[in-house]
Order: C-alpha cells, then sequence, then structure tokens
C-alpha cells in the first residue's frame, strides 16, 4: 500500500493549488480576524470606541466637566474623545472620523442644574454597528445619571455654579454652608453609596504552566480544524476521479485488493491532514502566533487522532451517498454544521446552552478543546487523554464502517 501513498503525494506535489488553497484560507482567517478583534498575551485589549465631542454649551460648567472627564486618563483606555468645533461635528462624521458624534446643546447646564428639560445628541455612523451602539446606551447612562443628580442635588449645584462664575472668590462661610449642605445630602444616602451594596471586584487569573492566550493562535486552530476537515474531503474524492480516469481499473490489475486500495486512501487521507496541520503550526511558530514551549507528544498524538477521526467521518459520508456529486454536497454540509456547532466559526463558549450540548458530538469540539489545552493550558499526552480516547474511538468506528462500506461500492461501479 506504500507505494500507492506515495503516488498520492507526488500528485498533490504536482497540482498543489487545493491543497495550498486549504493552507491559506487559516492563515488569512486569523490574521484577519485577529487583527479586527485585537490580539493579546492577556486577552485584556480591545480598540478604544472613538468619538467626536460638540459642546455648544460654551459657558456652561458641567458641560466642561463632562468634556474633561471624557478625556481622563481612566476614560482613554476604552475612549478616544475628540473635541471639535461648533458646527464642525458632522461634516467630520460624514467623512467617517469617528463612530459617534456627542453634542452638548446650548444652555445645557443651566437646564440641567434647573431641571428643565434637554437632551444630548448622539449622530451614530451608519458605516459602523456595535460601536456607535455603545455610544448611545452610554448617552443613555449619562442622562440617567444627570437626572437624578439634579433632583437630588440641584439647588446646590446652581449655587456651586453661581460661585464659579462670579468673579470674585466666594466667602468662607459661603463654601462652608455649600459642604453642609452636599455632606448632608450624601449622608442620608450613605448606606446606598458608600460603600456601595453591590462592587465589581477585578482580577487577573494567575498563568498557567502553558503558553500565554493569544487570539490568533486560537482563530488558528479553529479554522486548522475544519481546513483539515475539507483536505479530507478532497483525499478521499480521489476515489471517485480515479475511477472515472481509469486509474483505479489499473490499480486493481494489481495484486493489491480494492479493500487495500481504500485503505491506502484512507492512511493518506490521515496522513495529509497531519502534514497540513504541521505546515499551519510551523508558519504560527514563526509569525509568533504560537508560542512554545508546548508538549510535543501531545500535539503529535492529537494530531493524529483527529486527522484520523476527521478522514473517518467525511469517508463515511461519501459511502453512503448515491453519487459523487451527492457526496460533494453532503460533506460540506456536514463539514460546516459541525464547524459551526463545534466550535470552528465561533467560539464554543459564546454559544447559547442548547448549543454547546450538541458540541461534544463534533470532532471539532474534541480537537478544539484538545489543542486548547495543549497551546494555552501547559498539558500533556495525560492532560487530553480522554480527547484523544474520543476521537480514536471515532476514527475506529469510521474508517471501519467506511472501509467496508466504499470497498463495496467501489466494487459495483467496476461491474
Amino acid at each position: 500500500m506504500w507505494p500507492l501513498i506515495v503516488k498520492d503525494f507526488r500528485r498533490r506535489w504536482r497540482s498543489p493549488v487545493s491543497t495550498l488553497v486549504m493552507l491559506v484560507f487559516p492563515l488569512f482567517m486569523s490574521l484577519a480576524l485577529g487583527t479586527l478583534i485585537g490580539d493579546s498575551s492577556d486577552g485584556d485589549t480591545f480598540p478604544a470606541l472613538k468619538i467626536l465631542v460638540e459642546n455648544r454649551d460654551e459657558d456652561g460648567f458641567l458641560s466642561h466637566v463632562l468634556v474633561g472627564a471624557m478625556g481622563g486618563s481612566e476614560a482613554t483606555d476604552r475612549l478616544d474623545a475628540t473635541l471639535v468645533a461648533v458646527g464642525e461635528g458632522e461634516a467630520l462624521m460624514e467623512k467617517g472620523k469617528a463612530s459617534a458624534l456627542i453634542v452638548f446643546p446650548e444652555g445645557f447646564t443651566d437646564d440641567v442644574l434647573r431641571r428643565r428639560p434637554t437632551h444630548i445628541t448622539v449622530v451614530r455612523n451608519p458605516a459602523e454597528s456595535i460601536y456607535p451602539e455603545i455610544a448611545v446606551q452610554g448617552a443613555g447612562v449619562l442622562s440617567t445619571y444627570l437626572d437624578q443628580g439634579a433632583r437630588l442635588m440641584g439647588d446646590d449645584l446652581v449655587v456651586m455654579q453661581q460661585m464659579i462664575e462670579a468673579g470674585d472668590l466666594p466667602r468662607a462661610e459661603e463654601v462652608g454652608v455649600l459642604a453642609t449642605h452636599v455632606m448632608g445630602k450624601v449622608k442620608q444616602l450613605e448606606r446606598y453609596l458608600i460603600p456601595p451594596l453591590v462592587t465589581i471586584h477585578s482580577v487577573k487569573a494567575a498563568k498557567e504552566s502553558g503558553a500565554d492566550f493569544s487570539i490568533i493562535a486560537y482563530i488558528l486552530v479553529m479554522t486548522t480544524v475544519m481546513a483539515v476537515l475539507f483536505v479530507a474531503v478532497r483525499s478521499i474524492n480521489d476515489l471517485f476521479e480515479e475511477e472515472k480516469n481509469g486509474m483505479l481499473r489499473r490499480q486493481a490489475a494489481s495484486p493489491l485488493s480494492i479493500s487495500s486500495i481504500v485503505t491506502a486512501k484512507l492512511f493518506f487521507g490521515i496522513l495529509l491532514g497531519v502534514v497540513v496541520t504541521a505546515i499551519l503550526a510551523a508558519i504560527g511558530l514563526v509569525l509568533g502566533w504560537i508560542e512554545l514551549p508546548v508538549d510535543l507528544v501531545a500535539v503529535v498524538v492529537l494530531t493524529i487522532g483527529f486527522s484520523a477521526a476527521a478522514c473517518g467521518v467525511v469517508a463515511l459520508v461519501f459511502s453512503l451517498s448515491r453519487s459523487e456529486k451527492q457526496a460533494g454536497i453532503l460533506s460540506w454540509l456536514v463539514i460546516m454544521g459541525m464547524s459551526a456547532l463545534g466550535g470552528s466559526l465561533v467560539p464554543v463558549e459564546v454559544m447559547l446552552d442548547g448549543m454547546r450540548r450538541v458540541a461534544p458530538f463534533t470532532v471539532n469540539y474534541w480537537a478544539i478543546e484538545g489543542y486548547k489545552r495543549v497551546l494555552f493550558e501547559g498539558a500533556d499526552t495525560a492532560g487530553i487523554a480522554r480527547i484523544v480516547v474520543v476521537l480514536l474511538l471515532i476514527a475506529a468506528m469510521t474508517l471501519g464502517l467506511s472501509r467496508i462500506l466504499l470497498a463495496r461500492r467501489l466494487k459495483e461501479m467496476r461491474t
């Protein structure tokens, strides 16, 4: 059987287009999606929300305080706010310079402090979907706080505004009276505000023994798993192409049986999946997407187990199909279905509960889970033993059944 496997590899070498497509696909998706989402070893970065701020309330201290807060050190990590001149905001938005434009209207401070109806205008960038909605929701939260703050402390804030706008420094007794009023109201709300009933405590988990998490490496794993399944489709489909061009007839004239020819083709599909995975892993290492050290034995065992399971599932689909065309359609549907449910298109962690319960019935799920443990958690062979056993069981059942069915079908096609 080895000469047949070597022959298939030589043919792939002479006609590498379909295999190269399977190599380019994971690399392109990893680079494109990883660049879009943002890559970080600690997973704590995300592109800042870029907004323009137009303050038409030029003399109002409240609007100036809010604009200043948007440019504070804490806000700049998540918010890229730029103050623009009155009348320039909409023109810049038409050029797509930001995700949203925030406009504080004329008389905004007086209206808020004296509890008169007012508004904050948010102009959305129609070319974007998520970021403008974040700006709208943020403006809604801000308006709620301003409304409640004005109801609770409006009179005191009016006095504070008058002190700020006055030409002379306020008298000490005036400041004392204002401070007493403010502290009295804060004291009444102390049980709710100081400390708050519910707090959010954010910590970073201690790093595991494995490499740091990388979103690009994760996407590379997801897409590589899907690519190996399509590589298996191309390998098994060769049986039907060889039957059409007469090569299968010439092979059958040798001492090898049809069952041996099918077995050789299945082994070739497994080995080609391993080779494709190795090439993608090597490229990932060179580009710095995958970081060492990792347990090489665990990676090899997992890759062989997954490639065998992938080849077995695809071969079973072909063996149960009535024609080559039907096999191509069904295999595509099966692969895309398993990829959608198993984590190759969307991470399992963000799926709905119902989809997460279905995910373990796909080979994608087990392969991605195994690679995650090895690459990001430092797992060794023992740490992924259960995953490898599941993949090998799938491979044994599907390869054994598909070998029998494919051999029988090819014999029928020759008669």
